[in-house]
């Protein structure tokens, strides 16, 4: 009969120890579900409003007129890891917007801002990459944290020119 209760002592402890490892086990798993999703909406808000950086220099430079200059001055990486930049103007449409990309940790991240209706064409500088018509796509690592808005006289549609790095005239 005593060895019965020595036995049964060592079920009953490996039944505790399985239930407590299966809670312990849950929760973790919830922990890092709830941890990953807190991470995706930080890095998706702080992306966001970086974002809004962009827009408000083209919205400067817009309406300070013509000759206007605006200076930006920008990191050229976000948390650690590049981003694109790419300003277009859809003529059809009468829409000229700011598009940033990223890639964060858990998944990549477009934002797209309405900026003013203008021409946004390439200046002097070195970090402009091939894009299709009617768009200006940076590299922003060329640019050097760097880029200087201009508002450009044209009789039809506005133009702001957009020069990288520092522009001596």
């Amino acid at each position: 009969m005593k060895g019965s209760s020595k036995g049964q002592v060592a079920l009953e402890f490996l039944v505790y120890a399985g239930v407590f490892l299966l809670i312990a086990v849950m929760a973790y798993t919830l922990t890092y579900f709830t941890q990953r999703g807190e991470v995706s909406l930080r890095e998706s808000q702080m992306f966001r409003e970086f974002g809004y950086k962009f827009q408000y220099a083209a919205i400067v430079a817009y309406r300070g007129g013509e000759g206007f200059t605006y200076d930006l001055y920008f990191p050229q990486n976000v948390d650690g890891k590049p981003y694109s930049l790419i300003f277009q103007t859809n003529g059809d449409t009468g829409v000229s917007t700011v598009k940033t990309v990223w890639n964060g940790t858990t998944s990549e991240f477009a934002y797209l801002y309405t900026i003013p209706y203008a021409k946004y064409e390439q200046g002097s500088g070195g970090c402009f990459k091939p894009s299709p018509g009617g768009s200006v796509s940076i590299d922003v690592g060329e640019a050097g944290g760097h880029l200087l808005f201009t508002n450009m006289v044209d009789e039809s549609t506005p133009t702001i020119r957009v020069d990288c790095g520092v522009v001596e005239e």
